[in-house]
């Protein structure tokens, strides 16, 4: 990625701290976006670089995390059929709706309030030509991984990025921003095309699941 892309990263981070804090009046956060690592309290930015605010992307992914959701269960999202991921794909049929789940290249850990996440990618194919990418939220209890909630980011999208910060409000509590960087199809383009139009997606897990009344697309 050039300096121009990471720095247009750093700007979308920065203002998806920002809507956050415009809906949830925080003091400080602290970014917890390393896959090896748990961060707790606030974190001051003096001396932080570009690259502490880069997403994690299919070339920053920890391996070993996805081998661990290759194999986990999932649900289509469409029809709610759950099946298991068998080196990252799984066939599911429920009436006269069938397809194919794939895991995505792109996954993320984080730590809040003593539990633990991790944020991967999907895709769901019924079939048609269509193919929805989603954002799924796994908690990972006991080196268990419970998928506990989804967000649709788009048909035929591709993600790129994402990444996890855990934002504490005024009064302590805290909660886990994730940004999900993508390509779309602009307005009045062709889904079958390349998308090109870059958008991010910001997600706010709050006891345990996304709330969606505080999703974003910038």
């Amino acid at each position: 990625m050039n300096k121009k892309g990471i720095l247009g990263l750093v700007i979308i981070v920065i203002l998806a701290i920002v809507a956050y804090v415009i809906w949830g009046g925080t003091s400080s956060t602290s970014v917890n976006n390393n896959s090896n690592s748990t961060t707790t309290g606030s974190t001051s930015n003096t001396g932080s670089t570009k690259d502490d605010f880069a997403p994690v992307t299919k070339d920053s992914t920890n391996t070993t995390l996805l081998g661990r959701l290759k194999v986990a269960s999932v649900a289509a999202a469409e029809t709610g059929t759950r099946v298991a991921l068998a080196n990252g794909t799984a066939k599911f049929s429920d009436g006269d709706v069938s397809g194919t789940i794939t895991l995505g290249d792109v996954a993320v850990e984080t730590s809040v309030g003593g539990n633990k996440y991790v944020i991967a990618t999907l895709s769901v194919n019924s079939g048609g030509s269509g193919t929805y990418k989603y954002v799924v939220l796994f908690e990972d209890k006991n080196g268990t991984l419970t998928d506990k909630s989804y967000s649709l980011i788009g048909d035929r999208v591709v993600i790129n990025g994402v990444r996890a910060d855990v934002v504490a409000d005024a009064k302590g509590a805290q909660s886990v921003v994730v940004s999900v960087s993508y390509l779309g199809h602009a307005k009045g383009e062709a889904l079958a095309s390349k998308p090109t139009e870059a958008h991010t997606k910001i997600l706010v897990v709050e006891d345990g699941i996304f709330n969606s009344a505080k999703e974003i697309t910038l």
